[in-house]
């Protein structure tokens, strides 16, 4: 099992991305399906990537802001 990796930020022109190894991808465990909407936030110094179904169905207090 695969679950964590070391990974770039690109960045090309005004577009930036991070690319994930395909073992982390393909790892059972992994979260989310190619072509899945997923929302990106900044908490606490980390980056958060969830699922936006799982996001709708979230209730945010004021510390999760």
């Amino acid at each position: 099992m695969v679950n964590q990796a070391r990974v770039k930020l690109y960045e090309v022109k005004s577009r930036h991305s991070i690319n994930l190894p395909s073992e982390l991808v393909r790892d059972s465990t992994f979260p989310f399906k190619p072509g899945e909407p997923l929302l990106a936030r900044i908490k606490g110094g980390k980056l958060i990537i969830e699922s936006e179904g799982v996001i709708s169905q979230t209730v945010l207090l004021p510390d999760d802001e």
